[in-house]
């Protein structure tokens, strides 16, 4: 997930300018690096530096630029961590080929392989870097137009891409091209923009033209020409006016970044499904070997730890606990050389986590890691990582990285399940099928349960405690949709075992007391019942998560939400937790609360 813009032009102007200030406005999309490539005097020019754009600017000044012709690029980093050489625009060996890409290209190391074989030398460790070199070599090598090769680049690219191509050899054009990742242009009177995102060039046109899937554009100061790359048949596509506002435009028409990152799930769960990571045989192998394990997580990431935990010790057999990271002391006097740590963390910069890898490093365990930002601090303490591609979180209330880190749970115990011999070959194959499926199965979920959640908040915003109830691996959901509630609409939240509700939380039910059950049809179902049916007879209004069609459960719930019907038991954990997080964001905008800014809270807790 990372922004990208071009500008082309009539005139000469101050275009780093323009391109800084279209890059500022989708700095929520990516922020560890920046670049600009530029054509002045038949020359390419490559201005890039690691860091924010107010750092990279303040070092090497690309506002500076001037010319007719300018693309840019602000990084999430996912192939490579942050740095000058990885960062945008990549080049070919000649210089005259310069290219920016929003995506992940799945074949890049057999292309890369292809290329280094034929002399091409590679100057840093992204995927990207293969498209300026793959056109090089189809112009050189085949006598391609630079526009063929790019069109002929993009049809060998598996995976998902976006991207903008600038050349000295056709220098009044941007090419551009999209699969998967968003591109959309932008028109005005005398320049054209492409951009990842409307936001880039709001102020400066609200004439939009969407792109859609397998589009090859070509860009010049008065047009655009679209086909479709691979029937080579033009598209008439005319532009449309929007009415957003810029701060909207950034939510793409979300009223909240929360909002938009919850439905952002599928996308993200597909991604980190798509990127194929050699470190996750490495990481189960010294699972699988290792005499003690402990996970370490704060907040959110917690809570799918415990996942891990659970499946560490089914899977593999092992003595597996997950310690919260402040709690790190009660466990350091167990760390030594035969110890596996595996914190997770989205950030990569919680400092408890910090602190507890730093000394058990120190005492010679082995450090393994589930993080989400490439090159953070944790990272760098890690033998190996398990990286999350969950893309930038703006709001504060974790959503799509939650069911990122336990996806990457899951991951481990497949594997771990597979080397144990725990999961034999067909049952390992059946699984790896259903994991595939995850994406969709959310998908479905957001769309039934929307709706729903949304009604329910208008009841569930007057209240001012509730219980979350769920039995074994649910009981992690409970959590987090308890946790979620607790933090954007200020509603104490209590999970509990379902089992252990009669040994206390019961006390506090009264008529209308709210309570959230996660029943999933697995061996756990008929005990939840009684559960159910114990809280029902306190006056309480109890609240199902269910699959679609369990009429035993759905009888005794006041209010339903529905996971489509099919969803494997085996990673309940990921779709039962997406209605969790849309109760408390509806109920939270109910009440009039800001859901990407619950008040003192922080994205990142980088203190002790």
């Amino acid at each position: 997930m990372c922004g990208i813009v071009g500008i082309v032009q009539q005139k000469k102007t101050k275009i780093g300018k323009d391109i800084v200030d279209a890059l500022t406005r989708l700095e929520y999309r990516g922020y560890d690096s920046v670049g600009i490539a530029s054509i002045s005097n038949g020359k390419i020019l490559i201005t890039k530096d690691e860091g924010k754009i107010a750092e990279v600017v303040e070092k090497v000044n690309i506002g500076n630029i001037i010319g007719k012709i300018a693309i840019g690029h602000t990084r999430w980093a996912t192939h490579g961590p942050p740095s000058k050489e990885n960062a945008h625009p990549h080049t070919d060996c000649s210089g005259e080929i310069s290219v920016i890409h929003n995506g992940i290209i799945e074949n890049f190391q057999q292309l890369k392989e292809e290329l280094v074989n034929q002399g091409h030398v590679f100057q840093s460790d992204t995927d990207t870097e293969i498209i300026p070199h793959m056109i090089e070599h189809l112009i050189k090598k085949n006598g391609l137009t630079l526009k063929d090769a790019i069109i002929q680049t993009v049809k060998r690219i598996e995976g998902t891409f976006a991207i903008c191509v600038v050349s000295n050899l056709d220098p009044d054009k941007i090419y551009c091209a999209k699969r998967d990742s968003p591109l959309v242009i932008g028109i005005n009177s005398d320049r054209m923009f492409c951009a990842s995102d409307i936001p880039a060039f709001l102020t400066q046109t609200r004439k939009v033209v969407l792109l859609h899937d397998e589009e090859f554009v070509t860009l010049s100061y008065d047009g655009y020409e679209i086909i479709n790359f691979n029937t080579m048949k033009e598209v008439i596509r005319k532009p449309h006016i929007v009415s957003w506002k810029p701060e909207m435009a950034q939510k793409a028409g979300f009223p909240h970044f929360m909002l938009k990152e919850i439905h952002e799930q599928p996308n993200s769960l597909a991604d980190y499904i798509r990127i194929k990571q050699p470190s996750l045989s490495k990481i189960t192998e010294k699972l699988y070997n290792a005499k003690k394990i402990f996970l370490l997580a704060a907040g959110t990431a917690h809570y799918s730890t415990l996942t891990g935990e659970q499946l560490i010790r089914k899977y593999a057999e092992k003595p597996a606990t997950s310690i919260i990271s402040s709690e790190y002391e009660s466990i350091s006097s167990l760390i030594d050389e035969d110890t596996v740590i595996l914190p997770v963390s989205q950030s990569g910069e919680t400092m408890d986590t910090i602190m507890a890898i730093k000394h058990a490093k120190d005492l010679g365990a082995t450090i393994l890691s589930a993080v989400n930002v490439i090159g953070s601090t944790i990272t760098r303490y890690s033998d190996e990582v398990l990286y999350l591609y969950a893309g930038p979180e703006i709001g504060v209330a974790a959503t799509k990285t939650y069911t990122a880190q336990t996806i990457s749970m899951w991951d481990i115990g497949l594997e771990l399940g597979k080397i144990s011999g725990k999961i034999n070959n067909a049952e390992y194959t059946e699984a790896r099928e259903l994991f595939n499926k995850i994406p969709s199965v959310v998908k479905q979920t957001i769309v039934r349960n929307e709706a729903r959640t949304n009604h329910i908040a208008s009841w569930f915003a007057k209240k001012n405690s509730s219980f979350y109830l769920g039995r074994n691996l649910n009981l992690q959901t409970a959590k987090e949709g308890a946790l979620k509630m607790k933090e954007i609409a200020y509603i104490h939240s209590e999970a509990y075992p379902a089992g252990e509700s009669k040994h206390g939380p019961i006390a506090l039910v009264e008529e209308d007391y709210p309570i959230v059950f996660v029943t999933p049809n697995d061996q756990s179902h008929k005990r939840i019942i009684s559960n159910i049916m114990e809280m029902k007879a306190r006056g309480a209004t109890a609240i199902a998560v269910l699959e679609e069609g369990d009429k035993e459960i759905g009888e005794l719930a006041k209010w339903k939400l529905e996971i489509p019907k099919g969803c494997s038991e085996m990673f309940a954990t990921i779709p039962y937790v997406v209605p969790l997080q849309l109760l408390a964001y509806y109920t939270a905008t109910r009440k009039g609360l800001d859901c990407d800014r619950p008040r003192s809270l922080a994205k990142a807790v980088t203190v002790l």
